[in-house]
This record gives C-alpha cells, sequence and structure tokens, in this order.
C-alpha cells in the first residue's frame, strides 16, 4: 500500500507487484520477507484445511509418526493501490513413497471475485550447498474455477520422479492466477517443507 501498487499479492514469501508502462506491457517484481514460519501440531480432525493455519505464516505439519506424510498451507491475499481484492489459501500434502514424492494441491477460496489459475505447476528442487538448487521435476496442474459457490479444488494426485542423490529435497507451488474483473497476476511460490532421501533408505520428514 505503501508503494500504490496498482496489482499486487502477498504471502508469507513475500510480496509480488506489476505495474505497466503506457504501452500496457507488465513489469513484476519479487520483495522477499523474512522468513516466518509456524509449525502446526498435527490434527484430530479429518479435514481442517480451511481453518488450519488461518493467521499465521506459511505452515508444516507432519501427520503420520513414521514421518512419511507432511502437509504445507500458505496463505495468499491480492490486491490494488485501493486495498485488500481478495484472498486464498493453498495446501500442498506429499505422501512420500519410498523415493519419491506425491503431491496434492488444494486451492481454499476466502475473499473477493472468483479466481481462475493458470501456469500452475508443483517443482521439485534438490537443495545443493553453496549452489543453487537442482530441478528434480516440474509437475503441471490445471485447476478449476474457485468462488464463493464453489470454494476449494483438490488436485488429482501427482506423482513425482525416482529420487537418486542421497540429499534433501522440497517442492514449491508456483502459479498466476485471475480474479475476475481483473487482469492476471503472479502467486509468490509456496515452499514445502525438506524431507530427506539419505543413502538407499526411503524418503521421510
Amino acid at each position: 500500500m505503501q508503494q500504490k501498487a496498482p496489482e499486487w499479492s502477498c504471502t508469507s514469501a513475500g510480496l509480488t507487484s506489476t505495474r505497466r508502462d503506457a504501452h500496457g506491457t507488465p513489469t513484476t517484481t519479487f520483495t522477499p520477507v523474512a522468513a516466518i514460519t509456524a509449525p502446526a501440531p498435527v490434527s484430530v480432525l479429518a479435514d481442517d484445511y480451511d481453518t488450519w493455519c488461518e493467521s499465521s505464516g506459511t505452515c508444516h505439519r507432519v501427520i503420520d509418526a513414521s514421518r512419511y506424510i507432511g502437509e504445507t498451507k500458505g496463505n495468499a491475499v491480492y490486491g490494488n493501490s485501493s486495498g485488500v481484492i481478495g484472498s486464498f489459501d493453498v495446501i500442498i500434502r506429499n505422501s512420500l513413497q519410498g523415493r519419491r514424492g506425491r503431491w496434492t494441491v488444494s486451492l481454499i477460496w476466502d475473499l473477493g471475485p472468483s479466481l481462475t489459475f493458470s501456469d500452475s505447476w508443483i517443482n521439485c528442487y534438490e537443495v545443493i550447498d553453496l549452489w543453487p538448487d537442482a530441478d528434480c521435476g516440474d509437475h503441471a496442474l490445471y485447476p478449476g474455477l474457485i468462488s464463493s459457490g464453489s470454494w476449494r479444488w483438490n488436485s488429482p494426485t501427482i506423482y513425482g520422479n525416482n529420487l537418486v542423490n542421497s540429499a534433501a529435497y522440497y517442492a514449491a507451488f508456483n502459479t498466476d492466477f485471475t480474479p475476475a474483473g481483473y487482469s492476471a497476476r503472479t502467486a509468490p511460490a509456496l515452499e514445502t517443507a525438506r524431507f530427506k532421501c539419505y543413502g538407499s533408505d526411503p524418503c521421510k520428514f
């Protein structure tokens, strides 16, 4: 709001803001913020995605004693120079299977106009010390519209690549979204907690 950005979206990862020149060409910048991770206890509810971690930063939790299943939630808010337009949630669930991830993504409408999503991906990364993290798989998603009348979308299971290196890994959800009546914008990536695939053992959180 201090920048009076005409288009912006914000999560606990940071702020993306877009300005357009006289020809309508957009320029998007990303401003990271200090990491805020709010660990959350395992829920006793069967499905609490719309209530868990609603007013925190990015939340991670491991939901089984064997440490094979982990979930991450991020809250996104977006708007323009006049203020907030709307908000939505992203939840990533990773059910590890041996040496690969199995991801599902849930999108939940919270406030504002209906949302359509495009260029949506789950990206797998291998953690490389002192180097950029290595790509270990890019998997496209095709979310449906979410709105007050159809407020949740759940993806099919995305099966990751076999992870052969002894290393730590994580995934990130990347997407563009378009609120009804407004232009498309980019959401900051939501990164999961790291999981470890050491030696020849199965991967675990």
